[in-house]
């Protein structure tokens, strides 16, 4: 008997990929994929879970939306209740600042060495989001900047793509039309990168995380853990497999989900 819980799929899910379930899957897998790498590497490294924090809302004002690394944060409940200025003595008027539209918060994983005197980081290792593909949008270019700065410094690149929505980060001499893709840019031997992709219908690669010289690779074992978070929280609770996963698809995508989902007892 089929666990009811295990994701139906050999691969990536693309229920996941919805907005609504997105921002979850986004974050918890970049805790699972740093813990894995916490009890994989060799003592010497650290291995820190970054934030980078969206702030946008005209999108033609000046200056344009940012992330930027938050300094400090202090949350609450926004406040509802408005006081009558008729009641005001001492010509106070209640105003309102503009609301962003969005403020995603993106977590991505740094590794570094404990004894590098620089302190700069050995590789950084992004789960890119719809935000960061959406053309013309601020996430993308702001994202596209922090590629840049790394394409130029001594850090190695993991870049995970796991979302069909949206335009590809930029990269020559691959003109296939797979939908996911890992990118792993060593900085020895940049411009070259190592490209995986790959389709819905094929299990997720290893992602191979490149460290310091002398030591191999850590490899993440991906697929697994995504299908290990799958069924440990339970997201089959969070998806209607009797309707289309949002994202573009292709006729043969459509009907082999159909088939699939028919075989494992989850569309009549």
């Amino acid at each position: 008997m089929e666990n009811p819980f295990a994701n139906p799929f050999p691969g990536m899910n693309p229920y996941l990929e919805s907005r609504r379930l997105w921002p979850d899957v986004h974050n918890s897998l970049i805790a699972v994929m740093k813990s894995f790498l916490r009890r994989t590497l060799p003592f010497r490294y650290t291995v820190i879970m970054d934030e980078r924090v969206g702030i946008g809302n005209d999108p033609s004002r000046d200056p344009p939306a940012r992330y930027a690394e938050p300094d400090l944060s202090i949350r609450g409940g926004r406040i509802q209740e408005r006081v009558s200025t008729a009641y005001r003595t001492d010509g106070r008027v209640t105003a309102t600042l503009p609301w962003p539209d969005e403020t995603p918060r993106e977590w991505f994983i740094t590794i570094g060495e404990r004894s590098r005197e620089d302190h700069d980081p050995v590789t950084i290792v992004e789960l890119l989001s719809p935000s960061n593909k959406r053309p013309g949008g601020h996430g993308r270019s702001q994202y596209l900047e922090k590629r840049e700065r790394i394409i130029g410094s001594g850090t190695h690149l993991v870049e995970v793509d796991l979302t069909r929505v949206g335009r590809p980060m930029p990269v020559l001499g691959y003109d296939g039309d797979a939908p996911y893709r890992h990118l792993i840019s060593r900085w020895q031997v940049r411009p070259d990168v190592d490209l995986y992709p790959f389709r819905l219908q094929t299990p997720i690669p290893d992602v191979p995380v490149p460290l310091l010289d002398g030591d191999e690779d850590a490899v993440v074992p991906l697929g697994a853990l995504l299908d290990g978070m799958y069924e440990q929280d339970y997201y089959v609770n969070y998806v209607d497999y009797k309707s289309d996963p949002e994202g573009p698809l292709s006729d043969d995508d459509r009907e082999w989900i159909d088939g699939l989902l028919r075989e494992k007892g989850l569309r009549c």
